[in-house]
């Protein structure tokens, strides 16, 4: 491959390169998406699966930092539409009216399996696309730049599990008769039916919360888990694969 086709030539004597348009430190720049920094990883990607080298202090600490946040706000935006969504769906497990309503017109609403699928939508769809990255997953400064990545992941999705299972099992010891009574009142305007409507979702999700606050620590844990043993089991028989390829050729 032709070296200007990827980047320019860092240090003629040792053959290092560094990526076309940005010089040492480059990477302290901040990625305003996530497949900003998804790209920026595929360009080192390319480089490195080319047999080039990229200096080790090109990737500074700003830069590791660049993609932890890259990946906490990941996490930040995965957990915030999970919580989201999971709040809709124990009004909907709580509201026999509602949910009937709704499955008049889509009847899959009433499959338990089909809103946990919904559920897990943004864990599945993120977890997607962190393992996506197992196949770049070559090279030093590839390897740190995904790393830094996934660690900004599995902070944000630990922190904000944590945050959302204590506070929904808070808001199930909170609830009782007075307060939730209390609360229907405050929302509807003191308007009766509307009143007694959200008291009785009220008390029929306050057994819920508890337990789906265990079950978002699972997800939240097999998020956390899964990208991390994708990538490192994709490379892992990368490895072995060139092993064996290197034995064979010895022989």
């Amino acid at each position: 491959m032709n070296k200007q086709s990827v980047g320019n030539s860092g240090d003629t004597s040792t053959g290092m390169i560094i990526p076309v348009g940005q010089s040492q430190g480059a990477t302290s720049r901040i990625f305003p998406h996530i497949l900003d920094a998804i790209s920026q990883i595929q360009q080192f990607y390319v480089i490195e699966a080319s047999g080039q080298e990229i200096p080790d202090d090109f990737l500074t600490i700003r830069g590791k930092l660049n993609f932890f946040n890259v990946g906490f706000g990941a996490g930040f935006l995965e957990a915030l539409v999970f919580a989201l969504i999971m709040s809709l769906i124990l009004i909907l497990s709580s509201d026999d009216i509602t949910r009937q309503a709704i499955a008049k017109y889509f009847p899959m609403i009433n499959s338990s399996l089909f809103l946990w699928v919904i559920n897990l939508l943004p864990v599945i769809i993120s977890g997607g696309l962190c393992s996506y990255l197992s196949r770049n997953y070559i090279g030093k400064i590839t390897k740190k730049a995904i790393d830094s990545f996934l660690l900004g992941r599995v902070f944000s999705l630990i922190l904000k599990g944590l945050l959302l299972c204590f506070l929904m099992i808070w808001v199930s010891n909170c609830i009782n008769p007075d307060s939730a009574w209390h609360f229907a009142q405050v929302v509807s305007l003191k308007k009766y039916h509307i009143s007694i409507r959200i008291y009785y979702i009220l008390l029929s999700v306050k057994p819920l919360l508890v337990k789906r606050a265990y079950e978002l620590l699972a997800v939240f844990g097999l998020a956390v888990i899964m990208p991390f043993l994708f990538i490192w089991g994709v490379a892992l028989v990368r490895k072995i694969k060139a092993s064996r390829g290197h034995a064979l050729m010895g022989v």
